[in-house]
């Protein structure tokens, strides 16, 4: 799964320097074929993640929405005053190859990367804080040890495939280029506890799909893109 993701990642950006909307559902494909096979394998995949509407109802949806807020304002104030990524990826088309969601909003695609960026986040979050995540923990001797091994593990992936296509696809300064590998990484983190926390991924899909779309809609706002 971890060669999967790595490779899969290379190959959709390099499409994606070419084609924008192109090399991103060539990422997605490539993350649905193995989850497509989990869910054939799975007795019930849906309760298993957890995603049946049972679980979704016991979900505390205001707590979910007000730290997915909380993750957006602290990174996009990170991102404004201590990086400058927003004027970097206004001023070089090359973020493409690692941010889809700001590629999208510059982009003809605008409306359509909403629901990409829908899709994507779903995947993204089936195949890390689920397949990942999940497969990990399943593995007795992790088990023993903790649940919280599982939650690092994917968050460190989460990073890299965030911060692999940024570092050898862009000449910015170095402290911008681990910027992209820290914070999926935080991301990931919460992401991860929140999952175990209420053995869902439902909460970790809204707090991740509102982050991506706030970002594409503050940076269409600011830059009239």
């Amino acid at each position: 799964m971890i060669m999967t993701t790595i490779v899969g990642t290379i190959i959709g950006n390099r499409v994606k320097n070419e084609n924008i909307l192109g090399g991103t559902i060539a990422i997605l494909i490539l993350l649905l074929i193995p989850i497509g096979i989990e869910f054939i394998r799975k007795t019930d995949p849906i309760v298993y993640y957890g995603l049946d509407f049972i679980t979704l109802k016991k979900i505390n949806i205001r707590s979910v929405l007000g730290l997915a807020g909380i993750v957006f304002v602290t990174i996009a104030l990170l991102d404004f005053y201590v990086f400058d990524i927003w004027k970097i990826i206004h001023q070089n088309s090359k973020i493409a190859v690692g941010s889809t969601s700001m590629a999208l909003a510059g982009s003809p695609y605008f409306y359509l990367s909403v629901f990409v960026v829908f899709g994507g986040t779903l995947l993204e979050e089936l195949w890390f804080r689920g397949l990942i995540q999940y497969k990990i923990k399943s593995i007795t001797y992790f088990k023993k040890v903790n649940p919280h091994l599982a939650i690092v593990l994917q968050s460190i992936l989460f990073g890299l495939i965030h911060f692999i296509p940024i570092f050898y696809g862009s000449d910015f300064e170095l402290k911008v280029k681990l910027w992209f590998f820290v914070y999926p990484t935080i991301i990931g983190l919460i992401l991860g506890y929140t999952n175990e926390k209420y053995n869902s991924l439902w909460p970790g899909w809204i707090i991740h799909y509102t982050n991506n779309l706030c970002s594409i809609l503050l940076f269409t706002i600011l830059f009239k893109v």
